[in-house]
């Protein structure tokens, strides 16, 4: 049965499919020239379809590159340096993926216009995050928010404008800047 109770289920595949056609086709042709009318017609689905499960072109991009929820295993079982590690790590991964490379520059600009969006995917990616970085809300709260912050900006200015610096070195050395945030907190316990 479907999210409402009434009708037919579903399709898992539908999503499937339209997700690996809006990120094949952000590489092939890039932000500007996606539209949902040529995914619909790539994937075979129809436009109603793909409309029904996401109103946009940036909220279907958006779950393409991202997927509807984030993925936390890589902080299991991991303290702050470890969250440190992966939050500079996973940033980098991210941005250098080619579908994301080409979806960020007008993701943007949707992003930027669309404050429903834009606080729905900051919500929904930083809170479960910044969560697993400490047990006392507030103050680790904040400095997880501002690690975030910075890790993810330095992977997103390295990935469109800082290309050739975008290298292991580069995010070593951000990780030297970082790490003695998660030693300092430690001893502040």
């Amino acid at each position: 049965m479907n999210a409402t109770g009434t009708g037919r289920p579903r399709d898992p595949r539908i999503d499937t499919d339209v997700l690996a056609v809006t990120r094949a086709m952000l590489v092939e042709v890039g932000w500007e020239q996606l539209s949902m009318r040529a995914i619909a017609t790539r994937s075979g689905v129809s436009r109603a379809s793909i409309t029904r499960r996401w109103p946009s072109k940036a909220h279907l991009v958006l779950d393409a590159i991202l997927g509807a929820t984030p993925d936390l295993t890589p902080f299991e079982g991991t303290d702050r340096e470890g969250w440190i590690r992966w939050v500079v790590t996973g940033s980098a991964e991210l941005f250098s993926r080619p579908e994301v490379r080409a979806a960020t520059p007008g993701l943007l600009a949707a992003i930027r216009d669309h404050d429903d969006l834009r606080t729905a995917l900051w919500r929904g990616f930083s809170g479960p995050s910044t969560q697993l970085f400490g047990s006392e809300p507030s103050q680790e709260s904040e400095t997880a928010t501002a690690v975030l912050v910075l890790a993810a900006g330095a992977a997103l200015f390295t990935s469109l404008i800082a290309v050739e610096d975008d290298t292991p070195q580069l995010r070593d050395k951000i990780l030297e800047l970082l790490l003695p945030v998660a030693r300092s907190e430690n001893e502040n316990l």
